[in-house]
Parts: structure tokens; C-alpha cells; sequence
């Protein structure tokens, strides 16, 4: 598809330059369109088949949820990994884990507050801190800023030994007299599911495409690095389906799922997202302050574990939390552009 993007839009360039432009800005609107929607479909399916299983809800949250809504920065990434825009790959994992703590938690926490006590176990939160800790450091001491294989290779056996864990606890802990309260739900068969979430997987490779396409070139014309647009930019738009669920959930009073995506979510980005990309790199940054993204997903976490050790969040956390997101990203624009 990247393919037919780019002859289009050669040839449309040749014509007209606003044209051209139009054509970009379509591009990333749509693939927008297909990453929201696809994670919608994604997301509510697995969480249907899972509770057709019969698996606790915070399981969920940290792995079906989680993956589901971190699909849209996976299949981005490996678009950008062969359109040669490794800078999006980084700017859209350490952007994306921002954006779940600081835009997507904040405005969920303007809706309705909600209480963490006993929502998450403790090792669940120490390893996000160590993982995010770990990424980072080994990205901002590597001279040339780059994600290599072998770091690659750890993220992902690290994602494996996860899952692991986290399927041995769902089997030991299932529910096998679970029926869901929703009579439609009931209804649906495990075929159709899957039909679904295979549909909303073809939605999000479609709309990573189109993402990529435009969102690099247009970055390009505007000579901005694509580790600023991915920070912003993208990262925003691959983290539509992450607030997407996330108001869901609080409305739904699924408190557990919620921040058990949340946190999912920043780790698959990261051991999943980071070790498929690393793998298939390596990667560079050509930022003017590379560093300052990473600081940034560092200073969202440690907020994010802080806050969790306690009995609830607020309205008042949600402000920070906004607050905060917007002058990082402003911060952002100003010293890498």
C-alpha cells in the first residue's frame, strides 16, 4: 500500500504542490480514522473472547486490552521501520507512553475519579519502573542514540517472560462458571470474535500505512525531525484507541482493566513495540535533544507508580496530569524543531 501512496503522491506532486499537501493531510487523517476504529474492534472483541474464558479483569487490562491497544503503534512502527523512518519508531513508543499517562489518565480523571486501592499488584507497577528505566538509560548512554538488535532481543524475551507469568496467574485464577451479563454478548460466537479482531487487525495495518505516509513526508516538507512528529503527531493519533477504551471502561466502572491497560500498554510499547523495531533495525535518532523525550516518559512514570501506591485519584491529578502533557510537548517542539 506504502507503495501506491508514494507514486501517487510523486505524481500528484509533479501537478500540484498543494495538491500534494491536501493528499498528505488526507492520508494521515484517515489512517487515524482506521487506527481509532480498527483498535475499537480489536479491543472490544478481545475483551469479549477473553471474558468468554473466563479471565480476571485486570488480566485483561494487562494483556488482550493492553495488546490490542498498543497494535496501532506496533504496525506504525514497522511501517516507518520500511519507509526509513526510524525516528517515528522512537518518538512514537516514548511519545505514546506519555500520552497514556498524561493526556489519556488526565482526561479520564476529569470524567470521574477512581480508586486505585488494590488495582494493580505492586510488582506489576516495579516492573514498569524498571523496564521503562532500563529502555531509556540504555538508549541515552548509547553514543549515537540508537535501538540495536541485541537490545531488541532482550525487550522481547522480557515481553515473553511476561506473558507468561501473566497467563500462568490468568489459568490459576479463571473463572470457568463466568457468563457475561450482556445478552448480545452472549449471543455473539467465538467465530464471529475472531473475525473481528482479525478485521480490526487488517484496519490498523491499513491505517498505519496511510499514518506513515503522510506524517513522514509532511514532516519532510516542513524540515522537522521524525522523532518530533512521532513524539506528537503520531503518537497521539496511535494512542486514540488507548482513551478510546479507557473512557469506556471508566463509564463502565472498570477500574481494574483501566489502569491495568494503562500500564500494559506502556510495557508492550516498549518490550514488544521497541524489541520488534529493534530488532528489524536498527534505529537512530537524529533529534537535536533526544534525550528529552525519554526524561519525559521517565518523569510520566515515576508520577504514575507514585500516585498508584496510593487509595485514589482525583480530578486534581487528572489537571496535573494535563497540564503537564501539554508543556512537555510544547517543550518538545521547541527544542527539537
Amino acid at each position: 500500500m506504502i507503495d501506491i501512496l508514494n507514486n501517487l503522491g510523486t505524481e500528484l506532486r509533479a501537478i500540484s504542490m498543494l495538491g500534494y499537501v491536501t493528499l498528505l493531510l488526507g492520508a494521515v487523517v484517515v489512517g487515524l480514522i482506521f487506527l481509532t476504529k480498527g483498535g475499537d474492534l480489536l479491543c472490544d472483541y478481545s475483551s469479549i473472547l477473553a471474558e468468554k474464558l473466563g479471565i480476571p479483569s485486570v488480566i485483561i487490562g494487562l494483556t488482550i486490552v493492553s495488546i490490542a491497544t498498543s497494535a496501532p503503534e506496533l504496525f506504525t512502527s514497522i511501517s516507518a521501520i520500511n519507509s526509513n523512518a526510524g525516528g517515528l519508531v522512537i518518538g512514537n513508543i516514548t511519545g505514546s507512553n506519555v500520552a497514556n499517562i498524561g493526556l489519556i489518565l488526565g482526561i479520564v480523571l476529569l470524567i470521574k475519579p477512581i480508586s486505585t486501592f488494590g488495582a494493580v499488584k505492586s510488582f506489576q507497577l516495579v516492573v514498569l519502573a524498571v523496564v521503562t528505566i532500563g529502555f531509556s538509560l540504555s538508549f541515552i548512554l548509547n553514543d549515537n542514540y540508537k535501538l540495536g538488535s541485541k537490545t531488541g532481543i532482550v525487550l522481547i524475551i522480557f515481553i515473553i517472560c511476561y506473558l507468561g507469568g501473566l497467563c500462568f496467574y490468568a489459568m490459576n485464577n479463571r473463572d470457568t462458571n463466568f457468563t457475561s451479563n450482556n445478552p448480545k454478548e452472549q449471543a455473539i460466537s467465538l467465530q464471529f470474535v475472531s473475525l473481528m479482531i482479525m478485521f480490526g487487525g487488517a484496519m490498523l495495518w491499513l491505517g498505519s500505512e496511510s499514518l506513515v505516509f503522510g506524517s513522514k513526508n509532511l514532516a519532510m516538507l516542513a524540515s522537522i525531525p521524525d522523532e518530533l512528529i512521532g513524539f506528537t503527531l503520531v503518537a497521539i493519533g496511535t494512542s486514540l484507541p488507548e482513551l478510546a477504551a479507557s473512557i469506556s471502561l471508566v463509564k463502565k466502572e472498570e477500574t481494574n482493566m483501566l489502569l491495568g491497560n494503562i500500564l500494559g500498554s506502556n510495557l508492550f510499547n516498549i518490550g514488544l513495540v521497541g524489541g520488534v523495531a529493534g530488532i528489524l533495525g536498527p534505529i537512530s535518532c537524529k533529534a537535536p535533544y533526544p534525550w528529552f523525550d525519554h526524561a519525559s516518559m521517565l518523569f510520566f512514570t515515576g508520577l504514575l507508580v507514585i500516585w498508584m501506591t496510593g487509595k485514589k485519584l482525583g480530578r486534581k491529578h487528572g489537571i496535573l496530569l494535563l497540564s503537564s502533557y501539554i508543556a512537555v510537548a510544547t517543550t518538545s517542539w521547541i527544542v527539537n524543531s
